[in-house]
C-alpha cells in the first residue's frame, strides 16, 4: 500500500474520532499553514499508561490520516514512550512518508498529545512543530 492509498484509507474511515468523556488530558493544536484545528483527548493512569486516546474535529486528510493511525499504537504506551516519539516514526514506522509541504499534518496529532502530556505534567513546558518534526 503506498502512502498515499493509507492516507486516504485513514481518512475515509477515522478511527478514534470522538470527543472523550472523563479525559485526564487534553490539547488542541492548530496548524496555521493549513488552517488545521485538531483536539486531542488521553486517558492517562497513575501508572502514566495512555489507556485511551480520541481526537476529534474534522481536519485535512493527512492530518485525520495521522491522527487515526496513532490511535492504534498509542493506547496501553507509557507516556515516556510516547514523548521520545516525532517527525521520524511517523514517517518510518507508521508510514506517512510525505512531501516536506505536508510533514506538519502528519505530525499535529502527535504535537497535540506531547503538549497534553507537558500540561498536565509540567504547566510550563510545550513543543513545537520544529521540535517533534526534529526527531
Amino acid at each position: 500500500m503506498t502512502p498515499s492509498d493509507l492516507i486516504k484509507a485513514y481518512s475515509a474511515e477515522p478511527i478514534s474520532n470522538y470527543t472523550m468523556e472523563d479525559f485526564t488530558a487534553s490539547e488542541t493544536q492548530e496548524n496555521s499553514i493549513c488552517g488545521d484545528t485538531l483536539t486531542i483527548y488521553l486517558k492517562i493512569s497513575q501508572a502514566w499508561i495512555i489507556k485511551k486516546y480520541s481526537h476529534t474535529w474534522k481536519p485535512q486528510m493527512f492530518t485525520l490520516a495521522a491522527a487515526s493511525m496513532l490511535a492504534e499504537v498509542i493506547e496501553w504506551e507509557h507516556i515516556d514512550t510516547v514523548l521520545s516519539r516525532g517527525g521520524e516514526y511517523m514517517k518510518n514506522d507508521l508510514g506517512l512518508d510525505v512531501s516536506t509541504r505536508r510533514q506538519r499534518s502528519t505530525v499535529t496529532a502527535l504535537l497535540a498529545v506531547h503538549n497534553a502530556i507537558y500540561a498536565w505534567q509540567w504547566n510550563d513546558k510545550r513543543a513545537e512543530y520544529e521540535d517533534i518534526l526534529r526527531y
